[in-house]
């Protein structure tokens, strides 16, 4: 069996867990529906979304009942039936493990935060860049205002006629570097692009590394607002990020219930990330809101 016909394969279930959110769905009728054997199913599925079955799904149903509660007034009791939860307190006991907080919470502070969105396939560009996984999982984020200190620069991305970013960013990052001994060590940068429009830099973006809540006298200031966020989970060496976000922006967002924003673009780097290496796992969050 060839690796696309696997592949193939896991995306008719996932077509089916996405068709029967609200109904039971067992296992064992997945693993016939794929034309493995249970345990070979739950393997193959593991190593190709990095999640088990019961896992995904269970997420998926918390998430779409997250949405509900941000979308509509409907009752608690409602929307854990129509999310596929035989009660009310069961459902409630699987959200705040979950979001770590009660429905009824979760719908007065009005924000998206911690929902997870259906697996898609993204077939990598080239055979040189390793996916551990196949499929990518986007997340849906809200993050309150805050100030940004670091040191920033004017370039041009990989869409404008000439782009620089591959030797400006790392020159900033090992200028950061040099200035941040000052910086508890435990405290990690994050970088921030302004895709705002600048009349002055056309056919540029502003680009920061810095530090979050670290004011100090060697560094210049931005204040980030508050804003939603797509979460796009990135592993391997540092070119994994423009093609992941150029996957996010051709084929997952059309398709989405969600519109690109312009604003602040983030990217959280996991401790002793290695640009070189394909171990490596960052996160570039880009904002998005509701059509």
């Amino acid at each position: 069996m060839t690796n696309p016909d696997r592949l193939t394969r896991i995306e008719k279930v996932l077509d089916y867990i996405h068709e029967h959110l609200d109904e039971p769905i067992h296992v064992l009728n997945l693993a016939e529906k794929s034309c493995w054997s249970r345990w070979q199913f739950q393997r193959v599925f593991g190593q190709a979304t990095g999640l088990t079955v019961a896992q995904y799904i269970r997420e998926l149903r918390l998430s779409n009942a997250a949405e509900l509660l941000l979308s509509s007034k409907d009752r608690h009791v409602d929307i854990a039936i129509q999310c596929g939860f035989d009660s009310e307190i069961s459902f409630s006991r699987a959200f705040k493990q979950m979001f770590n907080c009660t429905p009824g919470h979760y719908r007065q502070q009005g924000k998206r935060y911690g929902l997870r969105t259906p697996l898609q396939y993204r077939k990598p560009h080239t055979a040189q860049i390793d996916t551990p996984k196949a499929f990518t999982q986007i997340r849906l984020e809200s993050r309150d205002d805050f100030q940004l200190h670091g040191i920033n620069d004017w370039i041009r991305g990989p869409f404008s006629s000439a782009p620089d970013f591959i030797e400006r960013v790392p020159r900033l990052w090992k200028q950061l570097e040099k200035q941040a001994h000052h910086i508890d060590s435990h405290t990690r940068p994050i970088g921030v692009v302004d895709t705002n429009d600048h009349p002055q830099h056309p056919d540029q973006m502003r680009y920061w590394v810095g530090y979050v809540d670290q004011p100090n006298k060697h560094f210049d200031s931005m204040q980030i607002p508050a804003q939603e966020y797509a979460v796009i989970p990135v592993h391997g060496k540092v070119v994994a990020i423009e093609q992941a976000v150029e996957w996010f922006i051709y084929q997952w967002l059309p398709d989405s219930n969600y519109l690109g924003v312009q604003g602040y673009e983030l990217e959280i780097y996991e401790p002793n990330y290695d640009p070189n290496s394909s171990h490596s796992y960052m996160e570039y969050w880009l904002p998005i809101k509701p059509r």
